[in-house]
């Protein structure tokens, strides 16, 4: 499993704090995926089928308009699952020690945001397998013509 470690550098009450992120197994990320990508459609979003070569930077800013879309109780399930992946160091003479995040681990809400961002981050090329099988189906079930540009 790909893991990554992110340190919080920005002044302020979580300065200096540590996480260790670690990404899903091919099968939970690509269900992830899938179930956020059926979430924002659910939710109305009209995704394209060109989206899925958009690349890393369009798949990135789709991811945004996902969570945009989806209504709260997906969008909750959907990020609580991606911070699973996150552990915190909390002792920085143990590296190697991790433990289970716990709310007051984050005493500033950007750091809950950046953390969030970096897991995701991490994620996104398994969001990009998801959509390779889900847009043909999406344009099937739409009866509709895949969009130049995603308005998602």
């Amino acid at each position: 499993m790909k893991t990554l470690d992110y340190t919080h550098s920005k002044p302020g009450a979580d300065y200096g704090k540590s996480f260790r992120l670690t990404r899903m197994d091919a099968f939970a990320a690509d269900q992830w995926a899938r179930h956020c990508l059926q979430a924002a459609i659910r939710g109305g979003a009209r995704i394209g089928a060109d989206l899925a070569q958009a690349g890393l930077a369009g798949l990135a800013s789709l991811g945004i308009e996902i969570f945009g879309f989806m209504d709260e109780a997906d969008l909750d399930k959907a990020l609580n699952r991606l911070m699973q992946c996150v552990t915190i160091r909390p002792d920085p003479n143990t590296p190697d020690m991790t433990r289970a995040l716990i709310a007051a681990d984050f005493e500033e809400p950007e750091t809950l945001g950046l953390v969030r961002s970096e897991v995701f981050r991490m994620h996104v090329d398994f969001l990009l397998a998801a959509a390779h099988h889900l847009f043909p189906v999406v344009a099937a079930l739409l009866h509709d013509k895949p969009h130049n540009t995603p308005t998602a």
